[in-house]
């Protein structure tokens, strides 16, 4: 009996100290930039579109300031684009890892290019994937997961700033149950695109803006989808020569009397800063994924 329980001591002892080896085999193999074969199979991709088909376009664009719009479409056919979205609405259903990943590489090549990559895949269609009703997400997001419609979100204001909580852009419900939105967003990426026959600048296609629907502060905010087309919205002050970032379109949103329909509501009336702060924290990490690749 003693020679079996010693027996069983030792054999426990071993099995201990393989579980100690194996345990630090792992430890000393897990790459944190890339967990899993899926995060390395997905940054060799885009690093070579990056090298490939990102970098030798960079200087032309910076130089004229103009957004690449059929490289944006090629995001959208590498499944980029909605690479936090439901495959349900035509996004890759992946997870923050893989859009740092994404941000990285693609900053690496060409930091305006990834900008408004940025402003499209996390500020309106994670966004939206987030906080939209099934219904919005089956209306909007195929189209912006695709590239085949261009997104953007506005939130800062003129005379506010990144004061977020303080802007005065304003929402009125009419007798309908509708909105009507009036207001100005200032520096908001994807604001306009260059007409690819005039090379004037237009408004892009969709975007998610916050408007104030009830009293002051956090508790009184809005998120709303508003359209191209729709009528009183247009494109104010297209900003052009800024010291960088040029290769990514930044102008003023102009509302005046807009008719939202109820439909456009995302999340709950003057439930808007939950949508605002969950998205913001994905948009901070993915912002330090970028400061990487341009570091690089």
């Amino acid at each position: 009996m003693m020679q079996i329980s010693r027996a069983l001591q030792r054999s426990a002892r071993t099995t201990r100290n393989l579980r100690k080896v194996s345990t630090m085999e792992e430890i000393r193999s897990f790459d944190p930039f890339n967990p899993t074969e899926e995060h390395q199979a997905l940054r060799d991709m885009v690093r070579q579109f990056a090298v490939n088909e990102v970098d030798p376009q960079r200087l032309e664009h910076d130089r004229e300031e103009k957004f690449n719009h059929e490289l944006f479409k090629k995001c959208g056919e590498l499944g980029l684009l909605g690479v936090t979205t439901s495959v349900e609405y035509g996004g890759s259903g992946m997870d923050a890892t893989a859009a740092n990943i994404v941000h990285e590489e693609l900053s690496q090549a060409d930091p305006a290019f990834c900008l408004s990559y940025l402003a499209h895949s996390m500020l309106f269609v994670n966004n939206l994937n987030q906080n939209g009703t099934h219904e919005q997400k089956l209306r909007f997001l195929p189209d912006t997961c695709s590239g085949a419609k261009i997104g953007g979100m506005g939130m800062s204001e003129p005379s506010y700033g990144t004061d977020v909580l303080g802007l005065q852009t304003t929402a009125k419900k009419d007798d309908n149950g509708d909105y009507i939105l009036n207001g100005q967003k200032m520096w908001i990426t994807n604001s306009y695109v260059n007409n690819p026959d005039t090379g004037e600048a237009e408004l892009g296609d969709i975007y998610l803006v916050y408007a104030r629907t009830g009293g002051p502060g956090a508790k009184g905010l809005s998120l709303f989808l508003v359209e191209k087309g729709m009528e009183g919205f247009s494109l104010g002050q297209a900003i052009r020569d800024k010291s960088g970032m040029r290769a990514s379109n930044t102008g003023e949103l102009v509302f005046q009397d807009v008719k939202i329909p109820k439909e456009n509501l995302v999340g709950d009336e003057n439930g808007a800063t939950v949508c605002m702060m969950r998205n913001l924290e994905i948009e901070r990490v993915v912002l330090g994924a970028m400061a990487t690749g341009i570091a690089r």
